[in-house]
Order: C-alpha cells, then structure tokens, then sequence
C-alpha cells in the first residue's frame, strides 16, 4: 500500500495526528509519500522537517518537493526573498530562529531539503506536488511546472492514463468543496489531497489503491 500525505504547511499536530491514524495499518511493505510544502504558514516548519527526517528511519518514504521549498532554497540562497516572505516565509524563519537561535540548518535537515523529488511513479499512479503539463512525457515535464501548475493542468478537459494525485492547490479553490474533501474527478482520472491544512482545515492522507481517506481530524 502506499500512504500519500498533502501540504503540510508547518502543522506539526496535524501531521502527528494523521500519521498516528495510519501507523496501525503500516507494515514493511508500505511507503508514505510526501507531496511537498511542509514549510511556511503555519509556525512549526521545523519541528515538521525533523519529524520526516525521523520518519526515514522507521518506514519506507518517498518525500517531493514543493514550490514552498524551491522558494526556501532560493532564499536561503539569497534571492526571491520577497516572494518566500510573501508566501508565508516569515513563519518558517520564526519557527527555525526559536528552535535553534538562527536559521543555519541541521545538517539532517540540510540533506533532506538536498534529496527531495520531483515527482514518484508506480504501475498505477503518478504523484506530483502541483501536477502535470498536458502533451510532455513525464521525463520531459519541467520542474516549474512541476511545483507551481495550477489551471493548465486540472482544468484541462485530458483523461491522464494513470491516476495523478497532486497537492499545491487546496481542493476547495478548485471547485465548491468543503474545505475537509478530496478532489476526485474520475474523467480527468485525477485527485487532489491539499484539503487545505495552511486554512483550517485537515491534513489529509491518501491510501492506494483503495483509495481510502484518512484525516487530521
């Protein structure tokens, strides 16, 4: 089985919360999948970096980068500040600074932000933070669009030949959901997990292939 999580977006709790659903399903076999924004918005990005990087250590897990934390690398790098700050960048900062004292990384965390995906494909799915370009073989798509497709991927009318599950865009600015629902749309053969976590509502996670759903809350 694998367990696909949306934005986490510095909910720590949510995030304990959710993986203590999953645990007494986990074996061996299974994976976590991670679609990216684990940062920013909300105030615990650090304690959520070093709970994944703990994770690593007891269950297999495949962890995708997000447009949240191209953004930090950037800034870290010392341009696009305005943009990471604009984005919810400050919370990161904060969180980091009353951990640690500053925003010099751990090394663990270091090598986690260095070894993040772009995307994991199985026999039946492809997961992908934002989505995907219609027309571009998957080794073709570029890593923009990668992290930060919206509209030209989910509103195109495209049946995709395996299920793309993807996160980035809350469910509920994609259609009139409550903000706690899944996007499901079975033409398009695609699902949206991001239930809007960063806003009030739940983390949610994603088992395939039942496709059961389980929450935050």
């Amino acid at each position: 089985m694998f367990y696909l999580i949306g934005d986490i977006h510095g909910h720590f709790k949510k995030l304990s919360h959710l993986v203590d659903k999953i645990k007494k399903y986990l074996t061996l076999d299974d994976s976590l999948v991670f679609l990216g924004d684990y940062i920013d918005r909300g105030y615990q990005s650090f304690e959520v970096i070093d709970y994944l990087v703990s994770l690593k250590d007891d269950y297999n897990t495949i962890i995708l980068k997000g447009n949240h934390e191209d953004m930090f690398l950037n800034y870290l790098k010392g341009y696009d500040v305005s943009i990471f700050m604009y984005n919810g960048g400050h919370a990161t900062i904060q969180s980091y600074e009353e951990t640690i004292g500053s925003l010099k990384l751990p090394q663990a965390h270091k090598n986690f932000f260095n070894s993040l995906k772009l995307y994991y494909e199985t026999e039946d799915f492809i997961a992908v933070h934002a989505g995907l370009r219609q027309g571009t073989s998957l080794q073709q798509q570029s890593e923009h669009d990668l992290l930060w497709i919206r509209e030209e991927f989910y509103q195109k009318q495209y049946t995709w030949d395996k299920t793309v599950i993807f996160g980035h865009t809350a469910t509920f600015n994609i259609t009139a959901l409550p903000i706690y629902e899944v996007y499901d749309d079975k033409k398009k053969n695609i699902i949206g997990i991001d239930t809007g976590a960063a806003y009030g509502g739940p983390l949610t996670c994603l088992r395939m292939p039942d496709r059961q759903i389980f929450q935050s809350y």
